[in-house]
């Protein structure tokens, strides 16, 4: 790699020291990251079904991905920010000015659904999590009271 390829590359995604004190996360869910240290790109993604059902599993039947649509559509995109004053997009720039990102004690419960817990520097993250709950419960019939016929 030539000098003027790495000067570029620092002044796009510096590398920083990341300082810990102490950390406890309880869950980490599925399609999540932990990461104490820099890292360049995330695409965290999850497609669920979360099936609740008063019968058996097994007795009921299947359900598919296919059967949803929320699985298909597009993925909404974020529009930059704009200033009322200015038309041109407002970009966030950060000088860090100590190579060192200290953190203190940190306590999490849970990480979950294509989440991200970084500590450092993050250049590109993207976390999609789409979960379509289906709960499939036999309706029982009212029986008719008196006062129903009023």
């Amino acid at each position: 790699m030539n000098p003027e390829t790495r000067e570029t590359q620092q002044e796009d995604f510096p590398v920083r020291t990341s300082e810990v004190g102490g950390i406890y996360v309880n869950t980490v869910g599925t399609a999540s990251v932990v990461q104490i240290g820099d890292r360049a790109e995330v695409n965290a993604s999850l497609r669920a079904l979360a099936v609740q059902r008063a019968s058996d599993h097994l007795t009921s039947g299947n359900v598919y991905f296919e059967s949803y649509d929320i699985f298909d559509r597009e993925t909404p995109t974020m529009k930059p920010l704009i200033n009322e004053m200015d038309p041109e997009p407002d970009y966030i720039r950060t000088t860090n000015c100590l190579p060192t990102i200290s953190v203190g004690c940190i306590e999490i419960i849970a990480v979950s659904s294509a989440a991200l817990l970084l500590i450092g520097n993050g250049l590109k993250m993207k976390g999609e999590a789409r979960v379509k709950h289906v709960r499939q419960f036999s309706v029982s019939t009212p029986v008719p009271t008196i006062y129903d016929s009023e």
